[in-house]
């Protein structure tokens, strides 16, 4: 079930080899954000461990709604593992729910779910963007 979720939030919010070239060639800007998201999004559902090593850094950590913590190798294993268990799973583009907000070489996206609202943190590095942490979080039900 965690998977299934995780997987949900990255297919439906989310980020790379192919589309993070792309990415790279935009520059620090909200296009080259939402391409690296999406390219994100396409690695995890694939399971591109590749794309996923060259897109989170080293020091990756995704904390879950739970507050448990996961590494970069992870969340690259929970890929693999996905896309071996759900083959030809669709791949969605960054939501227009999703906010991106720039300062300098820095990103944050913020993604606003049904029941999960997230954040990604990027920063801009040698011509192109690279996660850094993910935290989810839980909305609150509204009667």
């Amino acid at each position: 079930m965690k998977m299934l979720v995780l997987a949900g939030w990255l297919a439906g919010a989310c980020c790379v080899v192919s589309a993070g070239a792309s990415a790279a060639d935009r520059g620090p800007d909200e296009a080259g954000v939402r391409a690296v998201e999406n390219a994100w999004s396409r690695a995890f559902i694939t399971g591109d461990a590749k794309a996923l090593d060259d897109l989170l850094d080293p020091a990756y950590v995704s904390v879950n709604a739970a507050g448990v913590p996961r590494p970069k190798a992870e969340i690259v294993a929970a890929a693999t593992r996905f896309a071996e268990q759900h083959p030809n799973t669709p791949v969605q583009p960054l939501p227009p729910t999703s906010t991106i907000s720039i300062k300098g070489d820095t990103a944050v996206v913020t993604h606003h779910g049904d029941k999960e609202t997230s954040v990604d943190v990027f920063y801009y590095s040698q011509g192109r963007w690279h996660a850094w942490y993910s935290q989810h979080t839980t909305r609150a039900a509204t009667s």
